[in-house]
Order: structure tokens, then sequence, then C-alpha cells
């Protein structure tokens, strides 16, 4: 191929995109870790939200006392035979609350229904629409390390929670008193 006479030589670009690799590859890098943390984070919360959900099953369907399913919840995150991904117990907080209350007794006898007045009918609607607040609840924290990487952040741990609720008399648990 001739040259003309007049042209000017192509720019030199051979390090062009070299240059350009080095300036990216430490951003795709930080993209790419804080996505893998972040997602530990999610599947940590995750397995809090399970573990406080089974812990207020264990309050409503069984008569185990607060100690008792502490240690379940506990075993269910941080026992080595668990499938999947275990906790470190000692960055692992579990408060169990049961607040039992007693039900109340809608039932009607059919010696009460030979004398019921509008009073008793006045009783009656006051008791049922009579509110418990009262609620169990088992609440959970698991503390991260930040890692070096987002120390820019500020911070040194980040705290994840999970709490879950129930009304104090429901369930069978209510009925009778907590096992030791």
């Amino acid at each position: 191929m001739k040259r003309f006479k007049n042209s000017k030589p192509a720019l030199r670009s051979k390090g062009q995109s070299l240059v350009e690799a080095a300036l990216f590859m430490p951003l795709i890098v930080f993209f790419l870790f804080a996505v893998v943390w972040f997602a530990r984070v999610a599947l940590t919360w995750q397995q809090l939200t399970g573990a406080a959900r089974y812990g207020t099953d264990l309050l409503v369907y069984t008569r185990y006392s607060e100690d008792t399913i502490k240690g379940f919840i506990i075993n269910y995150l941080c026992h080595s035979s668990n499938i999947g991904r275990t906790l470190d117990r000692e960055k692992l907080n579990v408060v169990v609350k049961a607040n039992d209350s007693q039900k109340l007794d809608y039932s009607l006898s059919l010696d009460n229904i030979a004398n019921f007045s509008p009073t008793e009918l006045v009783k009656l609607k006051d008791s049922l629409l009579a509110v418990n607040l009262k609620k169990s609840y088992v609440e959970l924290v698991y503390t991260y390390k930040i890692p070096p990487i987002l120390k820019f952040t500020g911070r040194e741990n980040i705290e994840i929670k999970a709490r879950s609720e129930i009304l104090s008399g429901t369930g069978s648990s209510s009925e009778t008193k907590r096992a030791n």
C-alpha cells in the first residue's frame, strides 16, 4: 500500500486499552466484592428470620421454657451438622419472651340462657371485645465485622436483626404452664 506524501502518521494507541483496563479493574473488583458481601448479609437476614419464626412456632405449639427454645434456635443456626451455612455462636444474640395469659371463657351454659337479660348481653359483648395486647416474641441479632474494603463507611460492625411476634393467648401453650 502506498502512502501519500502529505498524510500524517496514525496516532499510536497501542497501550490505551491496557491503561483503561488498569483503571477500571479495581472498580470492577470493588463492585463484585460488594455484591457478594451484601448477598451474604441478605442470606444471613433470611436465616435469622426463619429461625425467629421457628421460635415463635415453638412458643405457640409447645410448652417449652424460654431457655429451651433459645437453645433450639441456637442449634438451628449454629450446629455443625447443619446443611448449608452455619453462624458463629459468639456473634449471635437470642431473646425469647413468652407472655402467657389466660384465655377468656366465651362459653354459655343452658342455665345462663334461661336467665339471659340485656345486661348479660352487654357483659358478653365487652368480654368478646377485650383484646389482649401482650405479645410473645423471638428477637435475633447477629453482628458482622465490616470488611476492610468497606471501612470508608465509618463503622466497625453491622447488626442484622430479625423479630417475630405473636399475640399472647393464641395457640396451645397459653392454656397450660410452661415446663422448666
